[in-house]
């Protein structure tokens, strides 16, 4: 299966993958996490000129920044609608455990992943290391308050963490274990969801998971209502 992945949750990407053969066809990565839509445009005519055609499009949904995650869910619906292929969605934070699991082995058990929710607070999930499933999560807290759901959740024998927000926090969440590691790579999100597919279990419907509103004051912790 070919797919044409997105993803803006955090840095803007884009990759055409056949996953059948773990080719990556074409990818591209931006630097600034500020400038979505001047960069989702060039990147996605860049990728399509491949010659091989998408028969999915698979969109990260979040959790992310209220506008720039609407960026990547609209193209992709509109890349799908311009060309006649299924458009599902899957958790971001997907596409950090996916790229842990293939790029290192030697890490077992749960790893906690925590991204910039901006507002001084962190979107976060556990996911198994070892076949890059969600475990719990996503949620959105405080860095001081992580711990407490995590603790909730019954999560305390972490194993492993990564992602932005420990660049941003590691005074309080800790250093990560892999900083090569930080935001969601489109290739690596396409990888997340043939597994998916090839464990029967159904993808989402593009539909941005925000975990809060945009202009709403935040409280302690929310849980995602994606199972």
């Amino acid at each position: 299966m070919i797919i044409l992945s997105i993803d803006t949750s955090q840095a803007a990407s884009v990759a055409l993958v056949d996953t059948e053969s773990g080719t990556v066809l074409a990818a591209e990565q931006a630097d600034d996490q500020r400038r979505h839509v001047e960069f989702i445009g060039p990147a996605l005519a860049k990728v399509l000129a491949n010659s091989a055609q998408p028969d999915l499009v698979v969109t990260g949904i979040g959790p992310g920044p209220f506008t720039g995650l609407r960026v990547g869910i609209a193209a992709a619906i509109a890349v799908g609608q311009a060309r006649g292929i299924p458009v599902r969605g899957l958790l971001s934070q997907a596409a950090l455990a996916e790229e842990l699991r293939r790029t290192n082995t030697q890490t077992t058990g749960p790893v906690l992943i925590a991204a910039d929710a901006r507002r001084k607070e962190v979107y976060f999930s556990v996911y198994e290391s070892s076949d890059a499933s969600l475990q719990a999560g996503p949620f959105v807290a405080k860095p001081a308050e992580v711990d407490d759901v995590l603790a909730a959740e019954g999560q305390t024998d972490i194993s492993g963490r990564l992602g932005r927000g420990f660049l941003l926090y590691p005074e309080v969440l800790g250093q990560s274990g892999f900083p090569a590691i930080v935001d969601p790579r489109a290739e690596y999100l396409a990888f997340a969801a043939a597994s998916e597919i090839a464990a029967a279990r159904e993808l989402a419907e593009p539909v941005p998971e925000y975990l809060r509103e945009p202009d709403a004051k935040s409280t302690p912790v929310r849980e995602s209502t994606l199972k």
